[in-house]
């Protein structure tokens, strides 16, 4: 951690304010690796508050954050304060890239690669945009955003949901359905990013919200597909139907202080998904209600997971898609592969053996589509699964004791052949481990819209007619059997001729007549 730099503009004991620590909220601006960007393109304030402001580099490169005073005329997102500091010239790294200018509200200094460093900051009382920007020569016109700071006015008070899966083109009867899944939303912020579900769903949110004063409110609410609000019981706004959110919709209402029940149903059926709530009142403007925001308003919420979700690749038309790039928990050559029913995998073409199975969405390519593309890709959906740790799938073990490969660099005595298409664009992987030949293949099963996604997993094996047997680890972990198959704490597997040897289930492929074929399935368990 850096020293503690706080510009006298806005240091509140400067000023004779007090400050407490519990006072202070913390926001985090972080620069992702390779992306020169901060991770937040526009934080919110209200008037005369205070933030603890962590400034977190995480890129291979030196950055600073410089708050600025806007322009009186025109935004000009920091660039005119930039450029001044591109002019110190030589005297630039002795003074951190910061200008001689009244603009300059609170800065760091160049914080070096892998630290941090922290600013208390006291909001300005007037509302407005003032922006924030890396004075470092060449940084500012990427590395740039906003603090807004605006009159909000509460926030829900406590926020639930319930989820259910389903296919409909009108909003369902709740009552009549079982949910999915529920629980609370800890930033008490609608969202509809629950499980990785981009389609087919729907969800109950129940609320409450403390009205301040007497007085008339105004609702706001737009939707992709239907909604409905509901205000203590009563039908304040319904939107139903397949439709999309550009239609922003609102209705005034006499509210009395104190708390009140807020109910909203939402479905969505297929293409984008998008909720907007937010509302205003006498004395304050209006306040967002959800993460999303509507492209016609002014005041967005904070959003932090926005900027980490920007290029979303989906199936299409009934085919797979293929994405080959660094992914989390594989090798360089992972092959990430999106299913069409909403099973996903990634395959290590170095191992020749799954990494990971997921759920939902498949994967967001902004990383590695935006800046310099550095850093692996996290899958985008929803209950991920390792049916076994890294290393081969496939072995020769000369006991039935022998202790499986180890994981290397690149798995030993196996060679990747590529992958064939076929007509729907699901792979086929092909390698080779001594002399025998394989091509593995997996077909989804199941539906998220019915919570039985589920797939198999096939290995056509060669070999010449006697070659010594072949074993597949098909599944590690604490493991027993059943009517079915074998069972652990996260999924199911179903293989003919397995056997259990400590917690590794094999499967031994013997090749009396030259080929062989194994055919097992998965089931993820609740």
């Amino acid at each position: 951690m850096r020293l503690l730099r706080l510009s006298p503009f806005l240091l509140p004991a400067l000023l004779g304010l007090p400050l407490h620590a519990d006072d202070l909220r913390t926001v985090t601006i972080r620069t992702p690796a390779g992306q020169m960007k901060y991770d937040q393109a526009i934080i919110t304030a209200t008037p005369g508050s205070q933030l603890k402001l962590v400034f977190e580099n995480l890129d291979e490169m030196p950055h600073n954050f410089v708050l600025c005073r806007p322009l009186p005329d025109k935004p000009d997102k920091g660039l005119e304060l930039a450029q001044l500091a591109w002019q110190l010239g030589p005297l630039g790294m002795e003074k951190a890239w910061i200008p001689d200018s009244p603009r300059v509200l609170a800065h760091t200094g160049m914080v070096p690669p892998h630290q941090k460093e922290s600013l208390v900051i006291q909001v300005p009382q007037e509302p407005g945009s003032y922006p924030y920007v890396c004075t470092f020569p060449g940084h500012a016109m990427a590395m740039n955003g906003e603090l807004r700071v605006l009159q909000e006015g509460p926030r829900f008070s406590s926020l639930n949901y319930q989820l259910f899966l389903g296919d409909w083109q009108t909003l369902p009867d709740f009552a009549a359905l079982t949910p999915h899944r529920s629980g609370a939303i800890p930033d008490r912020l609608l969202t509809i990013e629950l499980e990785g579900l981009s389609q087919h769903f729907a969800v109950r949110y129940d609320a409450t919200l403390e009205v301040p004063a007497d007085g008339e409110y105004t609702f706001f609410l737009a939707s992709d597909d239907g909604s409905a609000l509901f205000i203590d019981g009563q039908s304040l706004i319904a939107h139903d139907g397949i439709h999309p959110a550009n239609d922003l919709r609102s209705h005034k209402l006499q509210l009395k202080a104190g708390s009140h029940p807020v109910r909203l149903d939402y479905f969505e059926g297929t293409g984008e998904e998008q909720l907007y709530l937010a509302w205003s009142g006498p004395a304050f403007s209006e306040t967002p209600l959800s993460r999303w925001i509507h492209p016609s308003r002014a005041h967005p919420a904070e959003n932090a997971a926005s900027a980490t979700v920007g290029i979303p690749l989906a199936p299409a038309n009934g085919e797979a898609i293929i994405y080959r790039n660094f992914i989390t928990e594989t090798s360089p050559r992972g092959i990430a592969v999106g299913y069409p029913n909403g099973v996903n995998l990634c395959f290590d073409a170095d191992q020749m053996a799954p990494s990971l199975f997921w759920q939902g969405a498949f994967i967001d390519a902004q990383r590695h589509w935006t800046g310099r593309g550095e850093g692996a890709q996290s899958p985008l959906g929803y209950n991920l699964l390792r049916i076994a740790p890294p290393g081969p799938a496939l072995a020769f073990l000369p006991e039935p004791t022998s202790p499986w490969p180890a994981k290397t660099a690149r798995a030993e005595a196996l060679h990747f052949k590529g992958y064939h298409l076929d007509a729907q664009r699901f792979p086929t992987f092909r390698y080779q481990i001594g002399s025998v030949t394989v091509a593995e293949s997996y077909q989804p099963l199941g539906s998220a819209a019915h919570n039985d996604l589920h797939f198999t997993r096939t290995l056509h094996c060669q070999a010449p007619p006697g070659a010594p047997t072949l074993h597949l680890r098909a599944a590690v972990g604490p493991l027993h059997p059943d009517p079915t198959g074998w069972a652990a704490p996260s999924f199911h597997v179903a293989a003919d001729h397995a056997f259990l040897r400590g917690e590794e289930l094999l499967v031994p492929l013997a090749f009396p007549q030259g080929s062989t074929t194994a055919t097992l399935t998965y089931h993820w368990t609740p």
